[in-house]
């Protein structure tokens, strides 16, 4: 359309819009959005998005809602020039669109697909980032009708947390005042001036925490004024070392705005000293680590400044550009220095100028100066602040699981040591623990199976439990070298732990020190789902303390501050909230009709289905995360209909889940975290089914499932038998397996190997499954003939083809009881008494008891298929 049309139907020395231009070159780049009330012949409420240097207008008749599935009928009208969206006032009566104007939202759009493609096929998905509205939406074009004048769109809102249900308040009658002068559409008429509002002490804000959270470290471009220290500074030498301020841990972050905020990384703590051009890196004890770090200490060096004292951490970022401590540890191992990246946070002195006594804020912004004027690159960053309400901060970096949140009293000086000055929030409890021994692998000769692990408290350490989880197959070598260089015949904690008598610990003098991840604390102090991040070398054992978080009083929140919702263990059901509309919140995700029963025969509902998968997602996660899905669907629960799903349609592609596309398939299901199988839920997802490779090589089979089904007659203790008989052969062939109850009738017998193509994998299942057919014709079956299958096992191998899937490990099955596919041990097949034996009423339960995860090896083993000459048996 252009301007053209819009130009036509308005005579501009008459009306006081805009002539305006189209804002040639601006191509996709532009993303402004605004929405304008309109109380022309009939109020209504004009959309418009900024594409191709004009802003896409739809004229909606009652406006957007904020209810999910609520369709808005949107007009398609011309294009309107940019300059419209600062347009507010009366249009002349009896000219084009006579009447008040006023822009009762404004912000940015961010397409989810390519705007053009998108926009041209008639479906426009995107988020809004504006003033009032925020949260995904939708613009889908109508089916024309040849007397249509005008195309007809809809304007429907996504289901996310942004969207509220039926009975909550309309946010265009909660709303109602201009978004720019805070008028009402009378005063706008009446030409009332501006009415003030209220803004931060810095004016307006340039952009919202979700904006700004994603590019928490960035290069600003160089201004022309050199840097201004702040009043409260003073003259003194460089010292050659400052012992760094540490944040205190806190339940939730402070809300008051005598707080500022940064994303918290996962890196090693870093001083930078320059002095004319040479530049020294410590870690948080005084170490000198220059030489570790030579990249960064060599991007320093070229300070715009003459001696300079900064504080920061080094980092390594991932795909997504969030800074991840385990692929540190693997950069610096394999001497890969170009990846590291310094992320500057204060700045202590600068140019015979001590700053640690200036207010945080200033030094904040002398840092910003310095930066500035540095030369422009990669590795030095950085790290922004924001002053929104801390808990809008947290929110958004946990959305983007990011570590969480650091808060910084802005207006006061630097503190060494600990203190409350600043506070730490986490998305997931996180901290360092001593090794004081390990449980050596039952799978493999070197390597091993747990880390036993401690903390100090009163100079006496203490029993924290194990951590099985996190570590490759080679780390595991190495760290079982380590520790035994620091074998010790006693245990280091006085005497042996109560639920470490009787197990095979090799004890270790605790030097060693790891960060790890877990869920929170038992009641008699054990960790609980604990998963291994790296090595701490920046710390000595003996500083190794129980973080406990401070109170929300102590870190400055007011009564009404909200609580910090988090996966928890499975002893623990998730916080939750309930509002009028019969909605609950599990995670971040709303359920609506949360009370909906999935199982009608044991009376489990919605709701207590996304809780299990809360409680359990880090014993799941690595099952289902970057791998292709099936679904099994029963909206109605178990006893409606229910149906397969294997590609993103109808019923699920509002939700935020990743796509993969490649040149063979489209619209791939793929969940990220808790919050994307919580939303499968809420769709009536009753079954979650995974393909044996992932989405970064689709053509790769890594892991192969043998499912053994009976047929009628066959005894439990026959199938155990049988899952036995498939490992004794695997281990002949010296391949290393693993073991799930399937929820429903049979075993799964799951083989993880380093990857083979389909045809390969294809051929080496049939052949162990013929081969075993062939040798107990009375017992296995390898045709999936019914008839044939009376008395016998059979041994399905066609789940191993590129596109087939297996119930993933801890998925629910829509069966009778609620069951779950189990992982269990070998050790502990034999006193299994069904496939259905543990269900979502109870596996919460015993996840809880167990001290270490059945399969915690299965991702560490890397193992190739043999010959298959040497699978027949002599």
């Amino acid at each position: 359309m252009a301007l053209k049309t819009y130009r036509a139907k308005r005579k501009f020395t008459v009306t006081p819009e805009p002539r305006g231009q189209i804002a040639r070159g601006r191509g996709t780049g532009g993303n402004r959005f605004v929405i304008q009330k309109h109380a022309a012949r009939r109020l209504h409420y004009d959309f418009r998005l900024e594409l191709d240097g004009v802003m896409k207008s739809w004229a909606v008749t009652k406006g957007p809602s904020l209810v999910p599935g609520e369709k808005r009928l949107a007009i398609h009208v011309e294009d309107h020039p940019i300059e419209y969206n600062t347009f507010e006032g009366t249009i002349p009566k009896g000219e084009y669109g006579g009447g008040t104007v006023m822009i009762w939202d404004r912000g940015r759009w961010i397409a989810r697909d390519e705007p053009h493609r998108a926009y041209a096929k008639g479906h426009l998905s995107f988020d809004l980032d504006g003033e009032k509205l925020r949260g995904g939406w939708h613009l889908v074009r109508m089916r024309g009708r040849p007397r249509d004048k005008k195309e007809a769109w809809l304007l429907i809102k996504a289901n996310d947390e942004e969207a509220r249900g039926a009975r909550e308040p309309d946010i265009l009658d909660e709303k109602p005042r201009s978004a720019v002068t805070n008028r009402t559409m009378d005063e706008i008429a009446q030409g009332k001036a501006f009415k003030k509002k209220s803004a931060s002490r810095k004016g307006a804000r340039v952009r919202t925490a979700a904006d700004a959270v994603t590019r928490s470290a960035v290069w600003i471009p160089p201004p022309r004024n050199a840097v201004a220290k702040p009043a409260s500074s003073r003259a003194a030498a460089l010292p050659s070392f400052v012992e760094p301020c540490l944040a205190t841990l806190t339940k939730s972050p402070p809300r008051s705005a005598d707080w500022i905020h940064e994303i918290k990384f996962d890196g090693y703590r870093v001083q930078a000293r320059f002095d004319h051009g040479r530049v020294r890196l410590k870690t948080r004890k005084g170490l000198d680590w220059t030489e570790k770090f030579q990249t960064i200490a060599d991007a320093l060096s070229r300070l715009p400044a003459k001696t300079a004292l900064i504080d920061g951490e080094v980092v390594v970022e991932d795909s997504e550009g969030h800074s991840d401590f385990s692929a540190l540890q693997v950069a610096l191992k394999n001497r890969d220095l170009d990846r590291l990246v310094y992320c500057a946070f204060d700045l202590l002195h600068l140019d015979g100028v001590d700053l640690t006594r200036a207010p945080q804020i200033e030094r904040k912004a002398a840092l910003a100066e310095l930066l500035k004027r540095s030369p422009p690159g990669d590795l030095i960053r950085y790290s922004e602040h924001f002053d929104d309400d801390g808990a809008v901060v947290f929110k958004h970096a946990c959305r983007m699981r990011l570590e969480g949140i650091i808060s910084k009293r802005r207006d006061l000086p630097y503190h060494s040591g600990r203190s409350e000055n600043w506070l730490k929030t986490k998305c997931l409890a996180s901290q360092e623990f001593v090794i004081a021994g390990y449980e050596p692998s039952e799978v493999r000769q070197r390597g091993l199976r747990s880390l036993v692990l401690g903390y100090y408290e009163d100079g006496a350490l203490r029993y924290a439990g194990r951590v099985g989880t996190g570590f490759s197959h080679d780390l595991a070598r190495a760290l079982q070298k380590k520790l035994d260089a620091l074998g010790t015949e006693k245990a280091p904690f006085g005497q042996v732990p109560a639920r470490e008598r009787g197990q095979k610990v090799r004890w270790a003098t605790p030097k060693l020190v790891v960060e790890i991840d877990f869920r929170g604390w038992t009641h008699d102090a054990i960790l609980r789902q604990a998963s291994f991040k790296g090595l701490r070398e920046d710390k000595p054992a003996r500083e190794v303390v129980r973080e406990k978080a401070v109170t929300d009083a102590r870190a400055g929140n007011d009564d009404h501050a909200p609580t910090r919702r988090l996966s928890t263990s499975p002893q623990a059901p998730p916080s939750r909230g309930r509002n009028a509309s019969n909605r609950v919140e599990v995670g971040h995700v709303r359920l609506t009709h949360p009370d909906r029963v999935y199982w009608a025969d044991v009376n489990v509902t919605k709701q207590q289905l996304a809780e299990y998968y809360v409680a359990i997602w880090d014993w799941i996660k690595p099952h289902i995360v970057d791998r292709p899905l099936a679904l099994l669907r029963c909206p109605e629960g178990t006893k409606g209909e229910c149906f397969f799903q294997k590609h993103i349609a109808a019923g699920i592609r509002d939700m935020s889940l990743s796509l993969a596309v490649d040149a063979k398939e489209k619209d791939i299901i793929v969940v990220k975290d808790v919050d994307d199988v919580v939303s499968l839920v809420q769709s009536g997802v009753l079954e979650i089914h995974a393909r044996g490779s992932t989405i970064k090589n689709l053509e790769l089979c890594d892991r192969i499932v043998f499912d053994l089904d009976p047929g009628e007659d066959v005894a439990w203790t026959t199938l155990v038998a049988a899952a036995r008989e498939v490992r004794e052969r695997l281990t002949q062939l010296k391949l290393e397996s693993f073991v799930k109850l399937s929820g429903g009738k049979g075993l799964h017998v799951v083989l993880p190997i380093r990857g083979a193509d389909w045809d390969m994998v294809k051929t080496f299942t049939q052949a162990m499954a013929m081969a075993m057919a062939a040798d107990e014709p009375k017992l296995y079956v390898a045709r999936m003939t019914k008839s044939l299958r009376k008395g016998r096992i059979f041994i399905d191998y066609l789940r191993n083809s590129r596109e087939a899937t297996s119930v993933a490990a801890y998925s629910s099955r829509a069966r009778d009881g609620a069951p779950v596919s189990a992982p269990v041990s070998w050790q502990e097949l034999g006193r299994t008494e069904s496939a259905a034996m543990y269900t979502v009423q109870n596996l919460v339960k015993r996840l809880g008891r167990l001290k270490d995860d059945p399969w915690a090896e299965i991702r560490q083993l890397k193992q190739n298929l043999p010959d298959l000459r040497k699978l027949t048996r002599s």
